[in-house]
């Protein structure tokens, strides 16, 4: 079966720096005249309220700036 990166990502659990869990990722922002991935859609938490984080959604789904990303692993870990 064909996988590729993106697919292999898709719903692994963001955690924060101090590991609590943010929520599951759903997506990419893509510069499209770049093609870089210019931040990480994610699906908040049930219990968080994305009002009081520093990132904005859009369509329900918080947008982390790819420059907050620290690792992507087994789970996707943030700086702040």
């Amino acid at each position: 079966m064909k996988t590729t990166f993106g697919q292999e990502i898709l719903t692994r659990k963001v955690v924060d720096a101090a590991g609590d869990l943010l929520g599951h990722l759903a997506d990419f922002s893509v510069d499209v005249d770049t093609g870089d991935i210019v931040a990480i859609l994610v699906v908040t938490e049930s219990g968080l309220d994305p009002n009081e984080l520093p990132w904005p959604t859009t369509d329900g789904l918080l947008a982390v700036p790819v420059e907050e990303v620290a690792t992507i692993g087994s789970v996707i870990e943030l700086s702040s």
